[in-house]
């Protein structure tokens, strides 16, 4: 086809100018296609010359060597817009000529090819969504979140952080913010669990395990940021560790993760859209195996019996003791009804001892008189 790049590069140019301007009513990495977008999609299918193959090719070569029209466009995403059409315009196709040509894939290695794949897409996808994230020292692998940039990234639409990314705002400052972080963590909580599952049969699990304890390593960084310019990707990944604890066998790549934020003074810092996924992460945390919660009472018990140390500050070892016992309250909300009714007993002890320790100090003892008179 001539001038098959021209062509495609204005079919992008125009597929932004036609989409949706209301903001999606939830986070989505493929926002949902206007009218107008689904009309262009038609459109370029009726083309005869315009084949799912000739279509694929004029798209790589878009990508790999936009026309100089599409570098004038300073507020024009051309990468983005370009994979968004391809995806909404062709995704039934591929898919069907895919399931077309492997209705089973009984070919063991067919299935292992599939694996590989979906592992090196998951990786490059994991990489994209540690990019925002920097090394602690030299000398450690510990990652932390960069520094907030100059503009938020909202982490809703795409189309519209990349814009922000490309205002003249941003072309003097010297902090580029990753716009794609989040919403590569936004894909993998919408996506990674079920394809994880699928990809890999019964037999194979524990060759997820890798995959996704390289995937923690990018996202607890995230969960331990409670800043507010961390918002959009501390949701993104705790909306991903809890469609992962779903499944058992990914227990090993998160669950020590999972309870050491649990356990973190920070841990109820958080966004109200995040509470009833960490309630998921906590049932699927503390149900499916018979030590965990045993440890978090053994914890609140250890706390409870240590005497007051002379030389500590009393005041923090009473937080402490409420800290703990937070959390046993927490796991509680977060289980089935009745679940624990055997620890009642002990747990109501454990919260009496807490309260004692409270009477005793002055603070409560003043309250007590200005109130309580």
């Amino acid at each position: 086809m001539n001038h098959g790049v021209h062509f495609m590069a204005a079919i992008a140019f125009v597929w932004n100018e036609r989409r949706q301007n209301k903001a999606p009513t939830r986070t989505k990495v493929i926002p949902a296609a206007s009218e107008e977008q689904l009309l262009l999609v038609e459109l370029v299918r009726s083309i005869s010359v315009m084949r799912a193959e000739t279509v694929i090719q004029t798209v790589k070569d878009v990508l790999k060597q936009p026309p100089a029209i599409a570098k004038d466009k300073k507020h024009l995403s051309l990468e983005v817009c370009m994979l968004q059409f391809f995806y909404l315009g062709n995704k039934e196709e591929v898919l069907n000529e895919f399931i077309m040509k492997n209705p089973s894939l009984e070919n063991k290695k067919d299935q292992r090819d599939l694996q590989d794949v979906t592992h090196k897409i998951v990786d490059a996808i994991g990489a994209i969504a540690g990019s925002s994230l920097e090394q602690t020292t030299w000398l450690r692998r510990n990652l932390e979140v960069k520094p907030s940039p100059k503009i938020m990234v909202d982490g809703t639409n795409l189309e519209s952080d990349v814009e922000d990314m490309l205002s003249p705002a941003m072309e003097t400052s010297n902090i580029t913010p990753s716009v794609y972080s989040v919403h590569a963590l936004t894909l993998l909580s919408e996506v990674l669990a079920h394809l994880l599952d699928m990809v890999f049969y019964s037999d194979e699990k524990e060759r997820v395990i890798p995959l996704l304890v390289n995937i923690m390593h990018y996202v607890v960084p995230y969960l331990r940021n409670h800043s507010a310019h961390n918002a959009p990707s501390y949701r993104a990944c705790v909306q991903l560790l809890s469609s992962l604890s779903g499944y058992q066998y990914t227990r090993r790549a998160w669950k020590k993760e999972a309870f050491d934020l649990f356990m973190d003074p920070s841990f109820f810092q958080m966004d109200a859209s995040c509470v009833n996924h960490w309630r998921a992460i906590m049932d699927n945390l503390m149900t499916h195996d018979k030590t965990t919660f045993r440890d978090l009472m053994t914890r609140v018990a250890v706390a409870q019996s240590s005497s007051l140390n002379l030389f500590a500050n009393r005041d923090v070892e009473l937080e402490q003791r409420a800290m703990l016992l937070k959390r046993l309250a927490f796991a509680i909300f977060s289980s089935e009804i009745d679940q624990y009714q055997k620890y009642l007993p002990d747990i109501q002890g454990k919260q009496w001892k807490t309260i004692f320790s409270i009477f005793q100090t002055v603070e409560f003892l003043l309250f007590l008189k200005k109130y309580f008179p």
